[in-house]
Parts: structure tokens; C-alpha cells; sequence
């Protein structure tokens, strides 16, 4: 239903005038850099940024399949309805001062929606930012800065966000360490096509393995929780609900014109629909880059890998901390044995694996080899630094390909110093879900493990001591 919208033949700005800084100038400047066909709509300007203008909505080409219109509330109804009546499948009206302002707006956004309906069309927000697919052949309607260099490429992980702030800064942040983004959607106020409509299109697209959604509100709980729910049985579902305090619930109302709902109740629902939930924006996207590039692990007990003993002592605190949730696990007696034969006498073979300082390369990725291999592990993360004399950059592929060859999963704790960055977005580049701190790699591990638990039992299944070291 939505393939147009993600794949439009040619793409129309309505109300772009040139002047550097203004919405439909960015919008134009934001879609050029996809490479599809662009159409712009002006009664004056003849051209804009090396754009041919074209002064009627009615003389548009046939295969404009997405309008982004950047006027006013109160002049975008009409350019929005003549888009529809002209063919135009998706319309995306930019401009706040809707449903947010009140009463007023509210009356407003209805009559455009209604309008944009009975003439064909769909509408995606108003008060919205549009959508971002990545890479050349993409589209992107963003007017606001975003990191279109560091996300160049389609990824696996679609983001669906009711607020383009949040959506743009949270992958800006995340961009740096890396990440595979399938699509960005700004909701914005919802008046048409909702995040059921978008759950469910990336549910059935095969280029698509984890969702992650910043939600404030529900337009249809119920439909949301049917739709999420029959998603999250083929692939994860990641929410970060807002608006969980008093205080919050009356910042949703001013922010997008919706009720919050209760949390509690939210997070019921979510767990019965085996729907994953976080809290903050950080752990929201780590946790489905992990869960678009790992599979989900058999159980809790985690074995940790490194070349520094002191982050074998924190690993072992943020593991057992972990509110039951992670485990470390009891290596076998053959793991310790290769382990040993792997590395040198003095190296810490028990769980946490310390193979000290002194470690190559070669050694951390036969180390990760040899547990990943022990039945006694459910999942490893591993600490890859390159400080240490013996490692060499040859240490990105050999953990990928252990990695990509494991059928549980491997999770890096990358750290180079001012280069961590920039180490974390290689391992990313290639498959490895990797991250610039302990907290954030744990975090990471545990959504990967209550994913695991979703499909053997209840949800509030609790592993027992016995399982682990």
C-alpha cells in the first residue's frame, strides 16, 4: 500500500521559493541529493536551486507519486486537495498549526484530511518533517541538518517517529557509531496514515529487520497492539513511549494535539504483544541495531571477551547487575582447555576471558571462535580495542566473520580512543553490532535476551541460577 510513498516515480515541492533557509527550499535541496526525478510548484519563481518551476499543481507531470507542500496551515489545504484531485497518491503537508494549537486546528486538519480522501489521497502528518530513505535512488524531504553523509547507504532498521526532532537527532547520535537505516519516518500529528500503517509496511518488507518507534500517543491502541503484535512474530519491535509522567502527558498534548494514555497499561500491553519496550532515545536505536544485526539468543548466560582486565571486572558488575535479565555464563572444561592453548599461560580463562595486553588479533578472534562454540553460551560480548600492541586493524574482519558465521549472538564493546567513533562504525559497516561503551553493549545484550524469551515461553519468564556461572 505504501510503495509509492518509499519509491515515488517523481517528486513534487509545493511552495518552494528559492530563498536560501525557507522550508520548501530545503525540502528541494534535501531531495536532490536522492537523485529522483523533482518537480517544483511556484506562481512566480522560474527556477529553483537548477530546478525548472512549474506554476499549476493541475500542469504537474502524471507520475508525481508524493507532494510535499510547504505553505502555511491555513493556505495548505487547497494545494494539498488540487495535489489529489491531480493523482498524487501521498501528500505530505509540512507546516504545523493544527490539531497542537487547539480546537481551531484541530477543526482544520480534519476538513484537509477529509478533503485529501475523497479526492484519492493519503496524507502523512501535517506538522511533520516527511521521510528519509537513504542512498541514491532515495528520497529525502527533511528541511532540518541531518547526517545524510555518515547514513549514505540502506540499512535494515526502520525508524518511525512521532516527533521529527527526536527521529533526526537520535539518528544524528547514533550515526557516528553507525547505522543501517531502512527508512525515517516523522509521523508528525497522525490526522491520516498512523504508525499501524507503518508497521505494518515494514513488517512485510523483506529489507527490513527490526522497527523501532518513538510513539507519544495512539491514534488506534487497539489496532496498533493487533498490528505490532503479528509484526513482532517475524521481526522485532522496538518502542520508546513518551510521556509516561504527569508532566509528559501534558507535553504530548501541546506538542501534537493527543492524549498520552496510561503507562502502565502501555506497558502491559506492549509485553503481551511481545512488543519490546525502552526508555530513552539512545537505548531505543541501539537496541534495534542489535536486534536487526543479531539473532536472539537461547538464553541469558553471556560470556565476555577482552584484552584488559579491568573491563572483565566491570563487565562482570554490569552483568550481574543486570536485573536477572544476563547471566555469566559457566564455560565448559573444553573451552577452557582451547582457550589456554589459544592464548598464553598467564591469561584468565574463566568467564570473564582476559587474554591480557599482550593479545593479537589473531588470538581475540580464535578466543571468540572457541566460545562461541561452547553449548554453556548463550551469547558473547567482546571487547575490541586497538590499543594494545598486538592488535591490528585486521581485528574488524576476523570478529565480523566469526560474527556473521554464529547462530547466537556477538556483540562488540569497540573503544580506540578519540578514534572509537570511528572504530564502532567500521564493525557496524560490516554487519557487527558495536558499541562505544560497556552500558550501552549490555543494554543492547539484554533486549536481545527478553527478544529470546518472547518465543520460549512468558513473558515474564525468569532463568534460573542454575544455568549460569
Amino acid at each position: 500500500m505504501l510503495e509509492r510513498l518509499f519509491e515515488p516515480r517523481r517528486v513534487a515541492v509545493i511552495g518552494a521559493s528559492g530563498r536560501p533557509g525557507q522550508v520548501g527550499t530545503e525540502v528541494v535541496r534535501s531531495l536532490l541529493a536522492g537523485g529522483r526525478p523533482i518537480s517544483v510548484v511556484h506562481p512566480r519563481e522560474k527556477t529553483v536551486l537548477g530546478v525548472g518551476v512549474t506554476e499549476n499543481i493541475e500542469d504537474l507531470p502524471g507520475d508525481v507519486d508524493l507532494a510535499v507542500v510547504a505553505l502555511s496551515a491555513g493556505t495548505a489545504e487547497e494545494a494539498c486537495v488540487r495535489a489529489a484531485r491531480r493523482g498524487v497518491p501521498f501528500i505530505v503537508p509540512v507546516a504545523g498549526g493544527f490539531s497542537e494549537t487547539g480546537e481551531t486546528g484541530r477543526a482544520l486538519e480534519r476538513s484537509l484530511v477529509n478533503a485529501v480522501r475523497a479526492a484519492g489521497g493519503r496524507v502523512l502528518g501535517p506538522n511533520t518533517v516527511g521521510l528519509w530513505v537513504p542512498g541514491r535512488g532515495g528520497v529525502d524531504t527533511l528541511f532540518v541538518q541531518h547526517e545524510r553523509e555518515l547514513i549514505s547507504h540502506r540499512g535494515c532498521v526502520a525508524f518511525v517517529s512521532q516527533s521529527g526532532s527526536v527521529g533526526v537527532e537520535a539518528l544524528g547520535a547514533a550515526a557516528v557509531t553507525g547505522y543501517g537505516l531502512r527508512a525515517f519516518v516523522s509521523l508528525g500529528n497522525k490526522a491520516d496514515l498512523d504508525e499501524s500503517d507503518f508497521v505494518a509496511h515494514f513488517g512485510d518488507d523483506p529489507g527490513c529487520r527490526g522497527i523501532a518507534l518513538y510513539l507519544e500517543s495512539f491514534r488506534d491502541g487497539r489496532r496498533f497492539l493487533d498490528v505490532a503484535g503479528a509484526v513482532s512474530r517475524k521481526k522485532p519491535v522496538v518502542i520508546l513511549k513518551a510521556g509516561a509522567t504527569r508532566a509528559g502527558a501534558g507535553a504530548v498534548a501541546s506538542h501534537t494535539g493527543a492524549l498520552s494514555g496510561s503507562p502502565l497499561v502501555a506497558e502491559g500491553a506492549f509485553r503481551q504483544a511481545r512488543i519490546l519496550s525502552v526508555d530513552g532515545d539512545e537505548a531505543l536505536l541501539d537496541g534495534a541495531k542489535a536486534l536487526a544485526l543479531c539473532p536472539a539468543p537461547a538464553g541469558p548466560r553471556a560470556a565476555f571477551l577482552t584484552p584488559a582486565g579491568g573491563y572483565g571486572v566491570l563487565a562482570a558488575d554490569a552483568i550481574e547487575s543486570s536485573e536477572g535479565e544476563l547471566c555469566l555464563a559457566r564455560l565448559s572444561e573444553d573451552c577452557r582447555r582451547r582457550l589456554r592453548e589459544a592464548s598464553f599461560p598467564y591469561a584468565a580463562v574463566n568467564n570473564p576471558v582476559d587474554l591480557t595486553a599482550s593479545a593479537t588479533s589473531a588470538m581475540m578472534v580464535e578466543a571468540l571462535r572457541i566460545l562461541v562454540a561452547d553449548p554453556g553460551v548463550d551469547l558473547v560480548l567482546c571487547a575490541a580495542f586497538l590499543a594494545p600492541p598486538g592488535m591490528s586493524p585486521d581485528l574488524v574482519p576476523g570478529i565480523a566473520e566469526v560474527a556473521r558465521s554464529a547462530k547466537k549472538p556477538v556483540l562488540v564493546l569497540a573503544m580506540f580512543g578519540h578514534e572509537t567513533q570511528a572504530l564502532c562504525k567500521r564493525f557496524t559497516d560490516v554487519g557487527v553490532a558495536a558499541f562505544p561503551s560497556l552500558a550501552r553493549a549490555v543494554c543492547a545484550a539484554r533486549l536481545l535476551v527478553r527478544r529470546g524469551k518472547c518465543f520460549s515461553g512468558p513473558a515474564d519468564i525468569k532463568y534460573g541460577a542454575p544455568e549460569c556461572g
